[in-house]
């Protein structure tokens, strides 16, 4: 019996054709789909593609036990976006890419309004004119009652190549800002925001977005357990 000159596909092979395999269609209603990647998705990495690839629904969304945990063990790479808000986070900074040139650009003259990003050369956080505070505009997929906030520095936060931790003099000036900027009113004496609803991490130089200006964050929540996240980036 001749065989037949069209092959049988094998049961279970992915069809190259089938544009529900594709990882920048992953979650978009059929009318969306593309043959082609999109621009903003090209080169993304294998850990955002892993995130694209699944559903909303099925994303933990950490608790403030989690989220200080991770601090702790400096597991920082484990923070992570909803796939759509991921989505929605790369389209946005590949537009910001295309308008500004670079996203270190648009931060530095349209959000932090920095005409000179050079330091004064005062000692970190002793000036105010060398850091602003921000709301982080994309959180990570965190309990809603966490507020992300982020402190843009002109100042580079010393880092141990080593362990990739803030080393101990950079860490007590981190700790000193802290306590006197949300945990105090020295003017007053009253106590604001108790120091254990306060964590702060320095993103790791190969997490880092924008590599020419500081960067902490720091997130906070209700009263009772949580408050805040502070990341240097």
């Amino acid at each position: 019996m001749p065989h037949s000159v069209h092959p049988t596909p094998r049961t279970g092979t992915p069809d190259p054709d089938d544009l529900s395999i594709r990882y920048w269609n992953f979650g978009l209603p059929r009318d969306q789909w593309t043959k082609e990647c999109p621009e903003y998705l090209i080169g993304i990495g294998q850990k955002n593609i892993g995130i694209l690839l699944s559903k909303d629904e099925d994303c933990h969304r950490l608790s403030w036990q989690e989220v200080q945990e991770l601090v702790r063990t400096n597991r920082i790479d484990k923070f992570q976006r909803r796939p759509s808000d991921l989505r929605a986070y790369l389209k946005h900074v590949y537009h910001l890419k295309s308008q500004y040139g670079s996203v270190a650009a648009y931060i530095q003259h349209e959000l932090l309004r920095w005409d000179n990003p050079t330091p004064s050369g005062d000692p970190p956080f002793e000036n105010p004119a060398d850091y602003k505070i921000l709301y982080n505009n994309w959180p990570y997929h965190i309990d809603q009652d966490i507020t992300h906030l982020v402190v843009w520095t002109k100042f580079l936060i010393a880092e141990d190549e080593t362990t990739r931790q803030v080393t101990a003099e950079a860490h007590a000036s981190i700790e000193t800002f802290i306590v006197r900027t949300f945990c105090s009113n020295e003017a007053e004496g009253e106590q604001r925001v108790n120091r254990n609803q306060i964590v702060w991490f320095q993103n790791w130089k190969s997490l880092k977005s924008v590599h020419a200006l500081g960067r902490c964050r720091f997130p906070a929540g209700n009263e009772e357990s949580m408050v805040a996240i502070i990341q240097f980036d």
